[in-house]
């Protein structure tokens, strides 16, 4: 592991929250061990370098601004960076636009779970191949570029659904300006995080990912941006006006 000091340490972990404050450096100053530690990990994907700096970037902002895990002060952190690195505002925008298909999972979970239940119900559940459904999978698969069980019991099940998404979910492929391989690592790191993990997504852009030209290392690093979310909690509480007294911790 790599070992830095504790100027590097506030520089580094300075420019990942967007701030280095009195809280923050007071914070530090009781804590040291816990900082020094968390900046050598979110030092790893950019000693990695397999992303440019404008990628991961990005990537961050997809991490932290989606509807399964929202930061707002790191947001304006990677925003921030982003801009800095040659990023667009119109770059962002699309980040955001992209994450907003998200919430889809509510369907390709909870379908099959209904699916599972009206069975056990006795309920006749196809997977009809009418006219209709027919077409709808083959634009899917046009528009999207692959096809996968995932989507069986939707389309079967919620035909109308299925096809609003599909048209909903190529705004910004037909009309960003994110590349193919950049928009699938950002599917990548935003189903593995923490509060969402959805594993079949993870596979499926992981797939499409390399299809595109994304090296194993930009997966990996898409996914090590993911993993950071974790102590986000902790250093916005540091920051909020009740803080964290030192005499109240174990030890104090």
């Amino acid at each position: 592991m790599r070992e830095i000091t504790a100027k590097q340490t506030a520089a580094e972990l300075g420019s990942y929250l967007g701030t280095w404050n009195d809280a923050v450096a007071a914070e530090h100053e009781d804590s040291p061990e816990f900082f020094r530690r968390f900046a050598a990990m979110a030092d790893v994907p950019r000693r990695r370098a397999a992303l440019s700096p404008v990628d991961q970037a990005l990537i961050g902002v997809a991490v932290v601004a989606n509807t399964a895990n929202t930061n707002w002060p790191r947001f304006d952190a990677y925003v921030r960076t982003a801009l800095e690195r040659g990023a667009t505002r119109g770059q962002v925008r699309d980040v955001l636009q992209l994450v907003s298909i998200m919430s889809i999972h509510v369907m390709t979970v909870g379908v099959p779970a209904l699916r599972r239940v009206l069975e056990e119900r006795g309920h006749a559940v196809g997977h009809e191949s009418d006219e209709r459904r027919a077409r709808l999978r083959a634009e899917f698969e046009r528009r999207r570029g692959y096809w996968h069980e995932t989507w069986d019991d939707m389309l079967a099940l919620d035909p109308e659904m299925f096809e609003a998404y599909t048209h909903f979910s190529t705004v910004v492929a037909e009309h960003g300006s994110l590349d193919t391989r950049l928009r699938e690592l950002i599917y990548i790191a935003i189903d593995c995080v923490v509060t969402h993990l959805y594993v079949p997504g993870v596979e499926i852009h992981a797939r499409n990912a390399l299809d595109a030209g994304a090296t194993p290392d930009q997966i990996l690093g898409a996914m090590e941006i993911a993993v950071l979310t974790g102590a986000d909690p902790y250093f916005e509480a540091i920051q909020r006006p009740t803080g964290l007294p030192a005499a109240e911790r174990p030890g104090g």
